[in-house]
C-alpha cells in the first residue's frame, strides 16, 4: 500500500512586524510570536516567514502618523510581502481615534493608544492576526468580537485601497487619552523623582515622631483628609508640569485638538506617576508608624484607644505634608530625565527636538 505524500507549502509568503521602542516595541515581539508558520489559501498550503526588521519607525516632521513613509524605511533593507508597524503615534480622522489602518493591501498599522488600557497586547495581537490573515486572504480567518470601531476609506484612499478602523463617540476619545497614558508608563517617575522622593519622605518622618500631627491627624475627618491629599496630589502635579515645560503651547502644536489631546495625556500621566509616589510614601509611613508607635503611647496620646484608623488617618496627613514638601525637591530633577519618564518615545524625540531648535 502506498504511503500517503504529506502536503508541501507551494510558496512562502514574508511578514515583517516593527514596533515604535518601548510597549509597541514589546507588543510587536508577541505579534512577532504569534504569527502562524502555513495557512490555507484557495485549499493551497502556504508558508509563512516572519521576522522583526532591525529598524525603528522614523520621526515625522509633525509626529504624526506616516504609514507610507514607514514602510518605505523598512523595505529599503527588506522585501517584505506585509509589513506591520506597531506605533504609539495617537492618530485620528477628523474627532475619532483611528485604531489600525491599511494601506495597499500589502501594509498596516496598529495604533496602540486607541486599544485605551484594557487587555491592550491581547487585543492589539488578536487584531494583527486578522489583519495578516485578511491581507492574504486566507481559507479560515479569525474574527474578533463585535465591537463599535467601523471601517472607513482613508484620507487618501483613491487608487490606493486606503481603510482605516475608526472608534467613533466620546468613549473613544477617552480610551485614546487613558492608551497615551498607558504608553508613557507613568509609574517610571517614580525613581526619575528621587530627589523629590527623598524630601517627602523626610517631611513625612514628623508626623511619625511629633504627636500634634498625631492629634491632628485623629481630630481630621475622611472629607477633610481627602481635600488636603488632593490639595498635595494637585501643588505636586502642576510643580512637576509648568516649570518642567511639558505644558503644551500653540507655537509648538497648532492644532488645538491635538494640543489639548496631549495637555490631557500630560496631567493624567504625571497625575498617574505622583499618585503612584503618593502610595509609595504613605505604605512607608504607616508601615513605619506602626513599627516605631505602640497602641498604648498613641492612645496615651490622643486621650483614648488608639485603633487602626488612626494609624491610617497619621500616615494619610503625613504622606500628604510631604508630598506638598517633595514639590520642593522636584525642582532639582533634571528636565530629560522628566521627559524620560513622562513621554512615549515618539513624543519623548518630538520634545527634545523642539528643545534643540529653541
Amino acid at each position: 500500500m502506498a504511503s500517503k505524500e504529506t502536503d508541501s507549502p507551494s510558496r512562502t509568503v514574508t511578514v515583517g512586524v516593527v514596533g515604535d521602542a518601548g510597549f509597541a516595541s514589546k507588543i510587536a515581539y508577541a505579534i512577532f510570536r504569534a504569527l502562524p508558520t502555513e495557512v490555507s489559501i484557495g485549499g493551497d498550503t502556504i508558508a509563512v516567514e516572519s521576522s522583526r526588521p532591525q529598524v525603528t519607525l522614523p520621526p515625522t516632521a509633525t509626529g504624526s502618523a506616516q504609514l507610507a513613509q514607514w514602510c518605505e524605511a523598512i523595505q529599503e533593507t527588506n522585501d517584505y510581502d506585509i509589513v506591520l508597524c506597531i506605533s504609539e503615534v495617537p492618530r485620528r480622522q477628523g474627532p475619532k481615534p483611528v485604531t489600525a489602518e491599511l494601506r495597499e493591501g500589502t501594509s498596516a498599522a496598529l495604533y496602540v493608544p486607541s486599544f485605551g488600557t484594557v487587555a491592550v497586547q491581547r487585543r492589539v495581537v488578536a487584531m494583527a492576526l486578522q489583519i495578516v490573515h485578511d491581507l492574504l486572504g486566507t481559507d479560515a480567518r479569525p474574527r474578533l468580537r463585535r465591537s463599535m470601531s467601523t471601517w472607513a476609506p482613508g484620507p487618501d484612499a483613491e487608487g490606493r485601497g486606503e481603510q482605516i478602523l475608526l472608534t467613533p463617540g466620546a468613549f473613544g476619545r477617552i480610551r485614546l487619552i487613558l492608551g497615551m497614558i498607558r504608553c508613557n508608563r507613568p509609574w517610571r517617575l517614580i525613581p526619575t523623582l528621587s530627589g523629590a522622593l527623598g524630601a517627602a519622605s523626610a517631611a513625612s518622618a514628623f508626623g511619625v515622631f511629633y504627636a500634634s500631627i498625631w492629634q491632628m491627624a485623629a481630630s481630621m475627618t475622611v472629607e477633610r483628609l481627602t481635600a488636603v491629599a488632593v490639595a498635595a496630589v494637585t501643588a505636586m502635579s502642576v510643580w512637576l508640569i509648568f516649570p518642567h515645560g511639558l505644558w503644551e503651547r500653540r507655537e509648538f502644536r497648532a492644532s488645538t485638538t491635538d494640543r489639548w489631546m496631549y495637555n490631557a495625556a500630560t496631567l493624567g500621566t504625571v497625575v498617574s506617576g505622583v499618585l503612584c509616589m503618593y502610595a509609595v510614601l504613605f505604605s512607608v509611613v504607616l508601615m513605619s508608624s506602626a513599627i516605631v508607635i505602640s497602641p498604648e503611647f498613641l492612645g496615651r496620646q490622643l486621650g483614648r484607644d488608639a485603633g487602626a484608623g488612626d494609624y491610617l488617618s497619621l500616615a494619610w496627613l503625613a504622606a500628604s505634608l510631604g508630598t506638598v514638601a517633595g514639590a520642593v525637591g522636584s525642582t532639582v530633577a533634571d528636565r530629560h530625565d522628566i521627559l524620560d519618564a513622562t513621554y512615549g518615545h515618539r513624543e519623548l524625540l518630538r520634545r527634545k527636538t523642539e528643545t534643540a531648535q529653541s
